[in-house]
């Protein structure tokens, strides 16, 4: 099977949407009540509008699926474009599609789903930096971006020091930068509590963050081992490529050892924002799965053993479907 996806074409996009719809397809005839977290203006804004177009659950699940399918061209895109891995493929997207299917929580469109679109904006413009004559204005774009992210997450408000971590570890140090990258976060904040004001719905957006001020951070996690497995077994993978990787880094030109080297900043500030999340921890997995799918997709692009990585991706399918039907 991962055969289809160790190539980039038009055949393995298409082949990704029906592995999507697959594995995601069973929240479609059994509907579980799913409690959101939301803690966030524009979230909530949303998601008081989204009810009021009374979508019924299904079109939620559709609505949410795609998104996921957009959302894993765009990491493949980014691993493509900059040259992440030494070979073209589908295979970023197929681990970030599976990742994002493997518990009923994230069967449904939430609001680390819509912020996720701008992290994965956010890491767009950060690779453009090596490049760039003008990093300015990419930073500016990076804080806009996160600035958005924040009206729907408060959540990924921490990711403000991988950014200028980054900016660093891909240009230079400089004091202009960490000044730009606040002015981006204030201007969608800015252009969105004057939006309000003018349709004279401030009240409402204020009544929106009073409300978000309830959030309670890093509460004690409680996770059940079994439905820790997938991801221990992961995360096991993403340590043995990891050693590969570093074993092989100074082969790579220097961008590419920078644009790893954002991306493990990416991981190490995924892994801290897990355990931010006030509900359920599973919802803050997508940020987590972002660098992960990139990275891990390293050990599956290999054709050589064949069969262990193939049983291994299978054990992923398998889990999505054991923990869409228990749950």
């Amino acid at each position: 099977m991962l055969n289809i996806f160790r190539s980039n074409n038009i055949f393995s996009i298409v082949a990704l949407f029906l592995v999507t719809i697959g594995i995601r397809l069973f929240p479609y005839f059994s509907f579980q009540p799913i409690e959101l977290s939301i803690n966030a203006p524009l979230t909530q804004f949303f998601f008081n509008y989204w009810k009021l177009l009374g979508p019924t659950s299904n079109t939620d699940f559709v609505v949410a699926t795609l998104v996921i399918y957009l959302q894993s061209l765009q990491i493949n895109y980014i691993t493509t474009q900059h040259s992440v891995l030494h070979k073209d493929s589908m295979l970023p997207a197929l681990m970030y599609v599976t990742l994002n299917s493997i518990y009923p929580e994230q069967m449904v469109l939430s609001p680390q789903m819509l912020a996720n679109t701008f992290l994965l904006l956010i890491l767009q413009r950060l690779f453009y930096l090596y490049e760039s004559s003008k990093p300015l204005y990419l930073v500016l774009d990076a804080g806009m971006y996160l600035g958005l992210a924040i009206l729907f997450n408060y959540d990924i408000i921490n990711y403000l020091p991988f950014i200028l971590i980054s900016v660093v570890a891909m240009t230079s140090f400089n004091i202009k930068y960490l000044m730009v990258a606040i002015i981006g976060i204030i201007v969608p904040i800015y252009f969105t509590t004057a939006f309000f004001y003018l349709s004279n719905h401030l009240n409402d957006f204020m009544a929106f963050v009073e409300l978000s001020f309830t959030k309670t951070y890093f509460i004690k996690i409680a996770i059940d081992p079994i439905t820790a497995i997938p991801w221990f077994v992961m995360l096991g993978l993403l340590l043995y490529t990891a050693f590969v990787i570093q074993s092989n880094f100074y082969k790579n030109n220097v961008k590419t050892r920078r644009v790893l080297l954002t991306l493990g900043l990416l991981l190490l500030f995924s892994l801290l924002i897990v355990p931010l999340e006030d509900k359920n921890f599973i919802f803050n997995l997508i940020y987590l799965s972002t660098p992960t799918s990139m990275l891990v997709a390293y050990f599956f692009l290999s054709s050589k053993r064949f069969y262990l990585k193939e049983i291994f991706y299978l054990f992923f399918v398998a889990s999505c479907f054991y923990f869409q039907l228990n749950r």
